[in-house]
């Protein structure tokens, strides 16, 4: 049986961030993924500035696109576009951004064993055992960023988080599609209920996706086809679906031995759906905090505080503006794109700029400027 100080469960950008944290502190560590790298990873890949400094050196080879410019469509099919002088995020694909991660680990010292799946874990007085389709394994401590559906939370009594879901495809276009998207993103709401429409561009393709922080509403394969449809024209398209991986309450994300980061911890925000950002971070504290309970015993719930401090400010405003938001998408999209200040407020929320009670006192208070504007939509 191998041993190791920290295992981590998942090579998403959770998990591989965690591990070079402890690997360039010279700590024995093993990522565990059971795709091969590279795997497949429905994800639009767009990222902010925010995220810019938890990345590895040489990260920006990754990025294929950088838009300045976000289009913002809502129910009356206005559309609206909010230009900037630099890009408001990047766009990576996320199959070779997430290899790329994998590797930044793996050359700081951390072992990579990915098509390995874990099939147990057990918390021993010894440690934690691992047990998985190719071996056992020891640990000290095990970092769990296994996405939203893995294993580590069942078996060690971790609350799930609420899953929305999300449907989306790859989709090459020709270079007069793509002039119309390669500096811009789109999105679209207000006719998909508690949802979003989006168009990420990507290297002469096209991200093209429909979300719903509540699936069931509404028929999401039935809306993604006709959406595509409308941006791509009528083409075969073979979609991927996602959760989305939220909390409507604070969890603390640790289990004993055991740390939760990522989609796996469920930090992804309810309202824009943003969710690289709180991976990397939270990959980034888990693995220091582990670091400092190896190195000098401390206790493992300055992960939960650290999260909870720096995190659920934020990802609580963004629950409370999605119930705000999404039972009136229709009318609040029309407005959102009659008061174009109020979308750059959004961008900057996104980016890390500006906080959510800025961009909520904001709302509330074009509102008051504007009652005319409420009354005519409600009627």
């Amino acid at each position: 049986m191998s041993s190791y100080a920290v295992i981590v469960v998942g090579a998403g950008p959770a998990g591989t961030t965690a591990a070079r944290v402890l690997a360039e502190a010279g700590v024995p560590v093993l990522i565990l993924e059971r795709d091969h790298i590279p795997r497949v990873k429905p994800c639009g890949g767009a990222l902010t500035h925010r995220v810019l400094p938890l990345l590895p050196r040489g990260a920006e080879t990754q990025f294929q696109a950088h838009p300045t410019h976000w289009t913002f469509q809502g129910r009356s099919g206005n559309a609206v576009t909010v230009s900037r002088d630099e890009p408001y995020c990047h766009i990576v694909e996320r199959q070779y951004f997430d290899q790329f991660l994998a590797q930044a680990a793996h050359s700081a010292g951390a072992a990579v064993h990915d098509g390995e799946a874990l099939e147990r874990i057990e918390d021993t007085p010894q440690g934690l055992q691992l047990v998985t389709s190719h071996g056992q394994y020891h640990a000290d401590l095990v970092i769990a960023a296994d996405g939203a559906h893995g294993i580590t939370a069942k078996a060690v009594g971790f609350p799930r988080p609420q899953l929305g879901a999300a449907i989306e495809a790859e989709v090459p276009v020709d270079d007069s599609l793509w002039a119309q998207y390669e500096s811009r993103v789109e999105i679209h709401v207000g006719r998909y209920p508690w949802g979003y429409a989006w168009v990420i561009p990507r290297a002469g393709v096209l991200n093209v996706g429909v979300g719903s922080f509540r699936p069931r509403v509404f028929p999401l394969k039935q809306r993604f086809h006709e959406f595509a449809a409308s941006i791509v024209g009528d083409r075969p398209i073979q979609p991927l679906a996602h959760p989305l991986p939220y909390r409507l309450r604070f969890a603390p994300p640790v289990v004993r031995r055991v740390l939760f980061a990522g989609d796996a911890a469920g930090y992804m925000d309810a309202f824009s759906a943003e969710g690289i950002y709180s991976a990397l971070r939270s990959g980034q504290l888990a693995g220091e905090t582990a670091l400092q309970a190896l190195a000098t015993g401390a206790p493992l719930s300055q992960y939960a505080d650290r999260l909870h401090d720096e995190f659920w400010p934020s990802l609580k405003a963004a629950v409370k503006m999605g119930l705000l938001f999404y039972p009136l998408a229709g009318f609040w999209s029309d407005f959102f794109a009659e008061n174009q200040m109020l979308l750059s407020d959004y961008l900057d929320v996104a980016m890390g700029k500006l906080p959510y009670h800025a961009l909520r006192a904001n709302t509330e208070r074009a509102l008051l400027t504007h009652p005319r504007t409420l009354l005519a939509h409600r009627h």
